[in-house]
């Protein structure tokens, strides 16, 4: 996916984020070597993690910007070397000698940092122990409060889902009839969608069959250096297995199944993405008979490994609808507001056009904020607004709720739906091409 088309403001606005991203990370990685009073393991995670950054950053920018970016790309590569040099000098030396492949140098001097932080010395000690240290207690969720009759809209998406979860009641027929049993969605959108809510429902649904829930994100799994980013998707998928009936969700898998076509994709991370596939082919030719229903969700299909997306099943989750959002206003201010007839919910809802739910809980947050400060100017105290409140004495009106709005612009969303509407042509286009 292209991020340099010509958009300036999207560009600019990218790589101002992009540094700033940076800066965090080369910040982390001199407060680790501070604190630790030496190189450390972690202070290679932070310092790669910048470089993949101004990789990035490259790859979208042009002439001058380009140039730098890479600059300061190869100033990164340098100081982890340094420390490579450091902690595991022999390492450094066959790296040199042309006996280690590229970007072996820096995931080795992960490994020696894990030794040297723990006090041992020894690289292989530490790497024995690596997969003791993956905390995977934390994968797992507890069943969501809310279920399908919470989410509004999304009447297809939610029928579909539910026929997955009658699916998962007839398993010895669908054995005989050699039908898969692993279920697999990828749930593609803009950001604050519903997305993750609706798998949260659908999850609920199936944790009252004794389901369970297992859920990470893309930052959950690339928190660690790359090196063990491979081992924890290989856990993943191994304690999904194991966990048999349960939901696999990875949110943001865009950050660890890259599209391996992207150009300059740093070899590490088309790794990865090698070990996503194989651990998820592995769930997928599996003999148990127990159910596993993989989903996936993703605001940028195109950064997605194409191997990837033909083995899903794509879904749209669209901007809530003109119900959803009137549900979702009505379930922020439940029965504490009370409105005049110029500023119904319905009117509300018209007036919301294009908002995602996180723009509606910031606008109705907006106006709370409004009310409270025009009430405290007509009461003397809290306990006489609170009552005027309950006794509906005190009604919002239709400029206030204006007055917020006007107060708290929406997300700008154009650049990521013409991304996504982008997407969704070429992969159309390609699927007819193949027919």
């Amino acid at each position: 996916m292209a991020y340099y088309s010509g958009n300036g403001g999207d560009y600019i606005s990218r790589i101002r984020s992009m540094e700033s991203q940076c800066a965090i990370y080369e910040q982390q990685a001199e407060d680790e070597y501070r604190s630790k009073g030496r190189h450390t393991k972690q202070e290679c995670i932070y310092l790669q993690q910048a470089a993949d950054l101004r990789q990035e950053m490259a790859t979208i920018s042009t002439g001058g910007v380009q140039e730098y970016q890479q600059r300061k790309k190869r100033e990164l590569d340098m100081r982890i070397r340094e420390i490579v040099g450091i902690l595991n000098p022999e390492l450094l030396r066959r790296f040199d000698a042309g006996q280690v492949k590229k970007g072996g140098a820096a995931k080795a001097g992960a490994k020696a940092g894990a030794g040297a932080a723990s006090g041992s010395g020894s690289t292989g000690s530490a790497a024995k122990g690596k997969d003791s240290d993956i905390d995977v207690s934390k994968w797992f969720k507890e069943i969501p409060l809310h279920t399908f009759e919470d989410v509004a809209g999304m009447d297809d998406l939610k029928e579909k889902l539910r026929q997955c979860v009658v699916d998962t009641r007839v398993g010895k027929l669908k054995e005989y009839l050699g039908i898969p049993r692993l279920h697999s969605f990828f749930f593609i959108g803009p950001p604050g969608c519903g997305k993750t809510y609706i798998v949260e429902a659908f999850a609920h649904e199936l944790m009252e069959q004794n389901y369970k829930y297992i859920s990470l994100t893309g930052s959950d799994i690339l928190s660690r250096y790359v090196g063990d980013a491979e081992k924890i998707v290989s856990r993943m998928f191994q304690e999904a297995e194991e966990n048999a009936p349960c939901i696999l969700f990875v949110d943001e898998i865009d950050g660890v199944c890259k599209n391996r076509s992207l150009p300059n994709l740093p070899e590490h991370a088309a790794t990865l993405t090698t070990a996503f596939l194989e651990g998820f082919n592995r769930i997928n030719e599996r003999k148990d008979p127990k159910t596993i229903i993989f989903i996936g969700a993703t605001n940028y299909p195109g950064k997605v490994d194409n191997a990837m997306m033909d083995r899903v099943e794509l879904i749209r989750v669209p901007f809530p609808d003109r119900g959803a959002r009137e549900h979702a206003i009505r379930r922020q201010f439940k029965d504490i507001l009370q409105f005049d007839a110029d500023c119904s919910y319905d009117f509300m809802a018209e007036a919301t056009e294009m908002y995602n739910y996180r723009d509606i809980v910031r606008l109705c947050n907006r106006l709370k904020n409004e009310i409270v400060r025009d009430i405290m100017s007509k009461y003397s105290d809290e306990e006489a607004a609170i009552n005027a409140l309950k006794d509906c004495s005190y009604m919002v009106e239709r400029k206030q709720f204006e007055t917020a709005k006007q107060n708290c612009l929406p997300a700008p969303k154009d650049a990521i739906i013409r991304s996504l509407d982008e997407w969704e042509e070429q992969y159309r286009r390609g699927i007819e091409g193949d027919d």
